[in-house]
């Protein structure tokens, strides 16, 4: 038993489990135990006894081999994008009171109409996930961008809530993108141990999108109507268009898969698989070393690292070769396969657990969100459209000061525990962040429909929001690093079959206004928070037998070709 993570009894590599830090003992040699890993690359600075995982291959071209600081560029350029995208969503909410007055609509209706948007990102996740899984990343990034920038100009110049919408929808479709394939993206191009800090900040420009743009288009609807908020992010989107095509390249990268230590893979003939977790290789040598003032003899395997004909002749891309926007087909699955995947996914344990602790925990915000207005421009707060705008500031805080402090707490915990368990790392490691979430989040939907019910001072129920924020920050990174850990090889299949959590947002958007008004924000927000403490308790069984659920799913014969569909 790895630190609470029970061990499985039919597999000696089991997926996701990898060899990250070497463990001390012999001074100047790389090893676990009696593996001998000085041929694996490690990290540098103070992670020199971290393994990278995945390994990269010799190809310049490698993403992996990239420099850290073109990464975190392309990583800065998408977040800014994704920022825009996250504020694109709901930066009309603030006005929604306005609006079912101009539409003559009720607000219960004109909420819920408008929630189509999110069983349509829900949706259309499938499609683009599945493009971006055949044809690479940056086309669909591409595409999304021209979507949102074409139903931006048309939000701009609609007059009528069927224009509205209509446009509306195709920006969602645009959405999608950002739902499921910012993670493989840092999947794609960061190690293990270096992607809790980038998750993290994806998570916090989503949050700033999310809140910030709100404060934002509250003044701006009250200045100058709702119309000018898709005009302001037409403007964007037509500059991060050129933006992502100059500088973000392509990240889908086929690499042999004896590199792959995370995936428990078996190399071809001729090579050697780099097996870690197995403790097994054929070669085997006596190692002599100084330990203090004692001669001692240390027998040590020999982990090789494989190299393929294809990563030593490669010649490195040029600048203007990354510019093209397709490369060609980067998996020879059939699109119709690629496509069903995500739907069979939710077959597997780890899938369905990140579906419900991922899914309805953060479907909660975008619940509250559109409900702002009614709560907080009612008595006996009386808000303008730009004082409900104001709230947003504290979901902003919340998920700035979240981001700053789950980032890298969620690294050193990897790091911590991997040392800890004998430089053995288990993706069940990740989920310890929940215990925040649960603590925290709990406290924040309890607090906020008490407040309101008790009708306190304004800045009592904008903590608990803040609190929201700031707590879910941890569940996201938690889930969205287990599961990148778990699947990697199919990381972006497993991202859409967790976003169909969107189509649970726009069913509770029909309702929720009507259920608050008929049932009190107190009971609706303590039901809500019940279930979501819930949800947390369910990561303890998740952690204990994960890993033999991820032996399971690799070993059963109909799971198996799911993954291989």
């Amino acid at each position: 038993m790895g630190l609470g993570v029970l061990e499985d009894k039919h597999l000696s590599h089991v997926p996701g489990t990898a060899l990250l830090t070497d463990v001390d003992g012999v001074e100047d040699v790389h090893h676990d135990g009696r593996l001998n890993t000085s041929n694996l690359l490690h990290g540098k600075g103070r992670d020199s006894d971290v393994l990278l995982v995945p390994q990269p291959s010799n190809s310049p071209n490698d993403p992996l081999n990239w420099p850290l600081w073109k990464k975190d560029v392309m990583l800065f350029f998408i977040c800014i994008d994704t920022a825009v995208v996250g504020a694109w969503g709901p930066m009309i909410s603030p006005g929604y009171a306005q609006m079912a007055t101009q539409f003559g609509m009720s607000y219960n209706r004109l909420n819920g109409d408008l929630g189509y948007g999110v069983l349509v990102i829900g949706l259309s996740c499938f499609f683009t996930n599945s493009m971006a899984v055949v044809w690479g990343r940056r086309p669909v990034f591409l595409l999304g961008n021209l979507l949102l920038f074409i139903s931006s100009i048309g939000g701009y110049y609609a007059h009528t809530f069927g224009s509205l919408l209509g446009f509306r929808l195709i920006g969602c479709i645009g959405m999608s993108p950002f739902e499921v394939l910012v993670t493989t993206t840092i999947a794609d191009i960061y190690f293990v141990h270096q992607r809790g800090v980038r998750l993290a900040a994806w998570g916090l420009c989503l949050s700033i999108g999310v809140g910030g743009g709100t404060i934002i288009s509250g003044y701006i609807i009250e200045d100058l109507g709702w119309n000018w908020t898709y005009g302001i992010c037409a403007i964007m989107f037509g500059i991060w268009i050129v933006v992502l095509f100059l500088f973000c390249p392509e990240t889908a990268y086929r690499r042999d898969e004896s590199l792959n230590t995370d995936l428990g893979k078996v190399s071809g003939a001729g090579q050697q698989a780099e097996q870690p977790a197995q403790h097994e290789s054929p070669k085997v040598k006596a190692d002599s070393r100084l330990s203090g003032d004692e001669n001692i003899d240390v027998e040590v395997e020999i982990i090789e690292r494989a190299n393929t004909d294809a990563s030593w002749s490669e010649k490195k891309h040029s600048y203007w070769h990354d510019l093209k926007i397709f490369h060609g087909r980067v998996c020879d699955d059939p699109f119709w396969k690629v496509l069903t995947r995500p739907l069979l996914m939710l077959i597997f344990p780890q899938v369905l657990f990140s579906f419900f602790a991922y899914g309805l925990t953060t479907s909660w915000l975008v619940v509250v969100g559109s409900v702002l207005a009614q709560l907080f421009t009612a008595p006996p707060y009386n808000f303008s459209i730009s004082g409900v705008g104001l709230v947003s500031i504290a979901s902003l805080i919340g998920a700035i000061v979240g981001a700053f402090i789950s980032g890298p707490i969620a690294d050193w915990i990897i790091k911590s525990m991997s040392r800890r368990n004998g430089g053995i790392y288990e993706p069940e490691f990740r989920l310890v962040l929940i215990v925040i979430t649960f603590v925290l989040g709990g406290m924040s939907f309890f607090g906020f429909g008490w407040s309101l019910q008790q009708q306190d001072p304004w800045i009592a129920p904008a903590i608990f929001y803040g609190l929201q924020y700031f707590s879910v920050g941890f569940m996201t990174i938690a889930v969205y690093g287990y599961l990148t850990d778990c699947h990697r090889d199919k990381a972006p299949e497993a991202f859409a079959a967790i976003n169909l959590r969107n189509i649970y947002s726009f069913g509770m958007n029909y309702f929720i206004s009507d259920w608050i008004s008929s049932q009190g924000p107190k009971e609706v927000f303590c039901i809500i928070g019940g279930i979501h403490v819930f949800i947390c308790l369910c990561a303890i069984p998740m952690y204990i037998f994960g890993k033999r659920c991820r032996s399971w799913t690799s070993r059963v014969k109909v799971l198996e070709k799911v993954m291989k569909a």
